[in-house]
């Protein structure tokens, strides 16, 4: 038994996609014994050498990045125009020749391809799927009305023999916009975070002791309500003098509101490793992140995992995953009540205490990746070997 993973993004890149493919090979040949490759474009990224030694499989290029650039150019010319969809799709398929792509799938049981429609890859990958007679599957993690759901998207999606849906809400999505819906498998994902996070460790190097502190991990942008919880935290440092702000993740640091915030009260860890970033999930009080867009949400999985209340924001895929009042706290954006709901946790330690426990049962019982991979093996019609 053999699985091919292809995608743009290279396996022991950086991101949501890049850890995807990780954690299922691992998972697939760990549990299952099944064996396989990966296939990308993108080469490794400078400083990624610890991923990329870690990768179960073995990886290899589909094209060089200049060549899929120039492709992409003449591809997205076409594809932007929804009368020359069919057009763009060929020009795709035409621009990859067979035997160039024939041995990148040699001797496989199953085709799966990690990206979307404008990624353009998927359509000449799909043909030689087609001419093995193998199945031909799709993650591409979609953001509803935002990435992944345009025309030439869905049209490969409708090609596919089944396309992986992170949330009902993106399933039911993708059946609007035409894709069939026995072809959507509703899938999660487990934590995708180092399991040996030590708290007690950064609150020691952060200078914070015991003191109530709130991590937020994501881009520093608007969508994911990063500007929202800085006018928020002023509000919440009135009924709790002592909270600390944890931030970390890529993104503009917003220095204007910043300094509107007391300097004691904050701690940026900047772009945390892979260890740093487990050491602040074990050393938080309450995860939050109140993103208005999200395709799944694993970081409030990834908290679960280490007994963490979290606060999700008004992106639909997030309020499906979490329960309010169970495994964590609806919040919007508005300051007022993204602190009410913060207050709501930190000035009642029992109910925090229960709520985080609540998100770990939660997610051992749904989110693990032999749930992860029983699914994937379930599409693609093969029984487990073990």
């Amino acid at each position: 038994m053999k699985v091919a993973i292809a995608s743009r993004i290279h396996p022991a890149s950086v991101g949501g996609l890049a850890a995807y493919q990780r954690q299922l090979a691992s998972g697939l040949q760990s549990f299952c014994r099944i064996n396989g490759h990966f296939l990308s474009v993108q080469h490794l990224q400078t400083g990624a050498d610890d991923k990329a030694d870690a990768l179960q499989w073995p990886s290899s290029e589909l094209m060089p990045q200049d060549t899929w650039k120039k492709q992409h150019r003449w591809v997205s010319r076409l594809a932007s125009r929804a009368p020359l969809l069919p057009f763009a799709d060929t020009l795709s398929r035409l621009m990859n020749h067979h035997e160039a792509w024939k041995s990148s799938i040699a001797n496989v049981d199953v085709l799966h391809f990690v990206g979307t429609g404008w990624d353009i890859i998927g359509y000449p990958l799909w043909r030689e799927a087609r001419e093995a007679g193998v199945p031909f599957t799709v993650w591409p993690a979609v953001h509803p009305d935002s990435w992944g759901d345009d025309a030439f998207d869905v049209r490969l999606y409708q090609k596919a023999d089944a396309v992986f849906c992170q949330s009902e809400h993106e399933r039911l999505h993708l059946a609007a916009r035409g894709v069939p819906l026995d072809k959507l498998i509703r899938c999660g994902l487990p934590p995708m975070c180092h399991a040996n996070g030590d708290g007690w460790r950064l609150r020691s190097k952060l200078e914070i002791g015991a003191r109530p502190a709130v991590l937020f991990l994501g881009r520093r942008d608007e969508g994911k309500g990063y500007p929202a919880l800085l006018d928020a935290w002023p509000l919440v440092l009135r009924k709790c003098p002592d909270a600390v702000l944890l931030l970390a993740g890529p993104g503009d640091v917003d220095e204007a509101r910043l300094a509107l915030n007391s300097p004691d009260s904050i701690r940026d860890l900047g772009c945390p490793s892979e260890q740093e970033k487990a050491d602040a999930y074990a050393a938080c009080d309450i995860f939050c992140l109140p993103s208005a867009h999200e395709s799944f949400g694993i970081v409030y999985v990834e908290a679960w995992s280490y007994g963490k209340p979290v606060i999700c924001g008004t992106a639909p895929a997030s309020r499906e995953l979490v329960e309010d009042g169970v495994t964590g706290v609806w919040a919007d954006q508005q300051p007022q009540q993204l602190a009410n709901g913060l207050l709501r946790l930190l000035t009642n330690p029992e109910h925090r205490h229960r709520v985080g426990l609540n998100g770990l049962r939660h997610q051992l019982l749904h989110y693990t990746t032999e749930r992860m991979v029983g699914c994937h093996l379930k599409a693609w019609k093969i029984a487990s070997p073990n």
